[in-house]
């Protein structure tokens, strides 16, 4: 069975630790990372896709140390950075033909599966366009089709959906759940949402360490009982707001407020506690004294 084993891994840059001593085992299902901007999710991919040198500890692929494979892995790695690079003169098809080259797709293969993927992101109609005319959301969709052209076994998505519009953020989701099985997908997003509906697998990462890990269900449990709603005035939502800090506010059409709030304790005395969801979770895991680490 395939299998990503993170052990004891650590990056550290001068005096800050970005990534401390975590720990994890990826075997074949998606896993969706959430966390801060700087907690550490996109140096931990790039460790795992093998462009960064862990500062300590190993990653192992099937119990080998990535770096001592070299080629082999990445003959198994499929990688979409946040930022990518391509040729802006290059069109949709060459690009996607050079990549193919530099991945080894067998040439007999090469034509079918650029068909197959320009189509399963909906890129055919603008195969024949230099890439500099794209819009974000189809140079995005670009960079999902050329991480798949290998039909890897490990696909890592830093930000996959980032410029995707909703419509385009559905597609992938589709495309992806399809690809899960049979391969380990690691998939970072600030977009909760799209986590909650793709993930096998949650993990939430606070100042480079893992501070909850499990199924959708097991996640939501970390919270029961931490997530309240009252409706109050509108000036006492916003006393609220200012003292504990809410995850949502309604306005009423009777002019109250209903306030959803994530805390330890009852935050008002007419407030009763609700079912979380993984928005609730994750800003219970990142708040200010939440568990965290």
């Amino acid at each position: 069975m395939l299998e990503l084993k993170l052990d004891r891994v650590s990056k550290q840059y001068k005096q800050k630790m970005v990534v401390d001593r975590l720990e994890y085992t990826f075997r074949t299902g998606v896993y969706g990372l959430l966390g801060e901007n700087g907690a550490g999710k996109t140096t931990l991919l790039r460790m795992a896709a093998g462009v960064l040198k862990p500062t300590a500890g190993q990653i192992l692929c099937n119990q080998c140390e990535i770096g001592k494979l070299g080629g082999a892995y990445r003959m198994k790695l499929g990688y979409l950075p946040q930022k990518f690079g391509y040729y802006p003169n290059f069109t949709v098809w060459r690009y996607m033909e050079y990549l193919a080259e530099l991945k080894a797709v067998p040439p007999e293969l090469v034509k079918g599966r650029i068909e197959q993927l320009l189509g399963d992101t909906g890129l055919s109609g603008v195969q024949s366009a230099k890439i500099k005319t794209l819009s974000g959301g189809m140079v995005r969709r670009l960079g999902i089709a050329q991480s798949l052209l290998n039909d890897p076994e490990i696909l890592i998505l830093d930000e996959p959906t980032s410029g995707l519009d909703p419509k385009e953020r559905i597609r992938f989701r589709n495309l992806l759940s399809s690809l899960g099985r049979g391969r380990i997908v690691l998939l970072s997003s600030h977009i909760v949402a799209d986590i909650e509906s793709l993930a096998d697998e949650i993990l939430i990462v606070k100042a480079g360490r893992l501070a909850e890990a499990g199924s959708l269900q097991e996640i939501l449990e970390s919270a029961e009982g931490k997530v309240w709603e009252c409706t109050v005035p509108p000036g006492q939502a916003e006393s609220l707001n200012r003292r504990v800090g809410a995850s949502s506010m309604k306005q009423l059409e009777d002019g109250r407020v209903c306030i959803r709030i994530v805390s330890e304790g009852r935050p008002a005395e007419d407030a009763v506690p609700v079912s979380p969801n993984l928005e609730d979770v994750y800003l219970y895991q990142t708040m200010e004294g939440g568990r965290g680490v």
